[in-house]
Order: structure tokens, then C-alpha cells, then sequence
């Protein structure tokens, strides 16, 4: 699966992120402000955790606060899922407003800056 996310960097974590970009050749960022300006960028993972495939639905609910080699730790943001709970849809169970999650890298396929690339249909 591909979940879009963007970078926002705690600033204890800002300098491990970097250090990363710059080793792996992603980015030539060197601050915390060149880091967040890459914008949203798309990983797309072996297996995906329940929590990234539901929060992936909601926009901007994803971020990543650090990457490193050993893998890729995702800031889940504070947001409402929805006012009251809406028929047949599936529940958060978590009572915490947010949290971290961490993906190993060995579960990364590949991280990417570019966007989104769709094959053209041909004309019916």
C-alpha cells in the first residue's frame, strides 16, 4: 500500500532526519525548514499497519517525525475522525487524541518525493 504523508520534524528529531536524507540521497536538506518544505511525499510499505491504512483515508493525518536506517517513526495527528459515531463505519478504539507508530525499514519499499504516477486509459 502507498500512504501519502509529509515530513514535520519535532526538533529532537530534525537532525536524525536529515543526517538520513543526505546519506540515502533522498534530499540535499540541511535544515528543519528545507526538510518540511519537500512537502507530501509517498512510501509505500510491504504490509501495512490497520492504524496507516485508516488514518491514510483522513487528509493529513499522517506525518513522519523522524527517519533514520533503522526505520520510519510516523507522528499520528490529533484530529476529529468524525462528529458522533456514523453507521456501519469502522470505529477508532483508541482513546489517545495522538501518538507515534514505528515502521522498520525492512517493511519500506520505497520512499518518494515525485507524486503519484497513473497509467493513461485508452479511449473507449
Amino acid at each position: 500500500m502507498t500512504i501519502k504523508v509529509y515530513f514535520s520534524p519535532e526538533s529532537d528529531d530534525a537532525l536524525p532526519t536529515i543526517q538520513w536524507l543526505q546519506r540515502s540521497g533522498l534530499s540535499r536538506a540541511e535544515t528543519w525548514k528545507q526538510v518540511y518544505d519537500i512537502g507530501v511525499i509517498e512510501i509505500q510499505l510491504r504490509e501495512t499497519p490497520p492504524v496507516l491504512s485508516f488514518l491514510s483515508q483522513v487528509e493529513e493525518a499522517l506525518s513522519i517525525s523522524r527517519v533514520t536506517s533503522e526505520g520510519v517513526v510516523f507522528y499520528l495527528t490529533d484530529i476529529p475522525l468524525w462528529m458522533g459515531v456514523p453507521e456501519g463505519k469502522p470505529r477508532a478504539t483508541s482513546d489517545k487524541a495522538d501518538g507515534h507508530l514505528f515502521v522498520p525499514m525492512s517493511n519500506v519499499v520505497c520512499i518518494n518525493t515525485f507524486g503519484s504516477i497513473y497509467a493513461r486509459h485508452a479511449a473507449v
